[in-house]
Order: C-alpha cells, then sequence, then structure tokens
C-alpha cells in the first residue's frame, strides 16, 4: 500500500518508498492524460470492512489514510502493485480510497485545467494462478 502526496508531480511520486524496492507504477500517463481510478472496490480492499479485506498491522490502515488525507495525496490499490501482478501492470487509485475521500486535489487540477481525464478501470482478477486484468 503506498500513499502518495497532493503535489503537482504526485501522481508519480510515492511517500513511502522504503518498504519497496522501487516506487510502483503511477496511477498517472502523462503522453495520455489518463488517471487511472479501479471501476469498484477490489475483492480484498483494505477499506472494505468486511472479513474479505486485506489483513493490515494494527493501526496501519488508520496511518496510510491519515498520511495520504495529510498530504491531500491518494492511496494505490495493493491489488495493481507487485507481487500481485507484473511490475509492468497499470497502477490504479484505490476505489475504497476515492470513495470515502474523493480525487485528490493534484488529479482534480489536472482534469480541469490540464486536459487529463478519468478513467476507471476494472480490478485484476486471478486467473491460473497469476492476476491478469478483467476481459470484457
Amino acid at each position: 500500500m503506498s500513499a502518495h502526496t497532493g503535489r503537482p508531480d504526485a501522481l508519480a511520486r510515492t511517500v513511502e518508498p522504503e518498504e519497496e524496492d522501487e516506487p510502483p507504477s503511477p496511477v498517472a500517463d502523462p503522453e495520455t492524460g489518463e488517471i487511472r481510478v479501479l471501476s469498484r472496490k477490489c475483492g480484498t480492499c483494505v477499506l472494505n470492512p468486511a472479513a474479505t479485506a486485506a489483513p493490515l498491522a494494527p493501526g496501519r490502515r488508520k496511518a496510510f489514510i491519515e498520511e495520504a488525507r495529510d498530504d491531500n495525496g491518494h492511496v494505490v490499490c495493493h491489488s495493481t502493485l507487485p507481487p500481485a501482478v507484473p511490475r509492468d501492470y497499470p497502477a490504479a487509485m484505490c476505489r475504497g480510497f476515492v470513495d470515502a475521500y474523493g480525487l485528490p486535489a493534484a488529479a482534480v487540477e489536472a482534469v480541469e485545467h490540464f486536459g487529463a481525464h478519468i478513467v476507471e478501470v476494472d480490478p485484476p482478477q486471478k486467473r491460473s494462478g497469476s492476476a491478469l486484468p478483467v476481459e470484457g
């Protein structure tokens, strides 16, 4: 789980990279203007109170939500990050976070002033032991 800051370059920078060898893929593509957000909560959304929520250390959920909100940032859905998917899989904002707290200011500004657009993507689905995008 990575919280991202709300600064203009926020959609590509991670707040806590020390937990990973390299930062996750950004949720925005500057060439196409796409800002990816999950179309619905993934099956193990950590912001889902159901028993299917991914387990987190005590206090971790509260801490990463506060960090993202304090920085006017966002949360990347864990199901769009390695090892759940290949490293080149496009990351997306967590739908649970967006539903609860809205789009970060950087995304709103990019849409309103720079021609970016929100693209809703389906959560990856596991098939044959690997996570792949849902095919429609």
